[in-house]
């Protein structure tokens, strides 16, 4: 009796229960969601400022291996558009703040040694229309940023 329940009932009860969890799931989902737009609370379009890039560059985070100081990766953080024109300077050193401390966990998770550079003075090249960096080197814009 004892091999029939393990290698019949158990396989075929967590079938049964996954069926019914997923179903459950799924329900949960439909019922939030019609909820939501019946009572009108839906995702809504978050107003953006007009963005001056002479007066407001992303920052650029470089990530390099600290051990033989080679480039692994670099990060464009854009300001927020979503922020007030008077809280825009705090809120991007929040998100630079918040980028690096993700960035840095990580890191620390798979044991690497990074070093990180933080350059705040990106340049609006109008001719190339790209970022550049101390170094000169270009950064391409995209309109979806804006």
């Amino acid at each position: 009796m004892k091999t029939f329940y393990r290698d019949k009932l158990v396989p075929l009860w967590h079938a049964v229960a996954e069926a019914v969890a997923s179903f459950l799931d799924e329900a949960e989902y439909r019922l939030t969601l019609a909820f939501c737009v019946l009572f009108g609370k839906m995702p809504r379009k978050v107003e953006k400022r007009q963005w001056n890039k002479s007066l407001e560059a992303p920052v650029l985070i470089d990530a390099y291996d600290w051990t033989n100081d080679r480039l692994i990766f670099s990060v464009l953080v854009w300001p927020p558009l979503e922020s007030a024109p008077e809280d825009a300077r705090s809120d991007k050193r929040e998100r630079v703040d918040m980028v690096l401390s993700v960035i840095s966990r990580g890191s620390a998770e798979k044991a690497m040694t990074t070093l990180f550079e933080t350059d705040h003075g990106l340049r609006w090249d109008h001719k190339r229309q790209v970022w550049t960096a101390a170094d000169e080197y270009a950064y391409a814009y995209t309109s979806e940023q804006e």
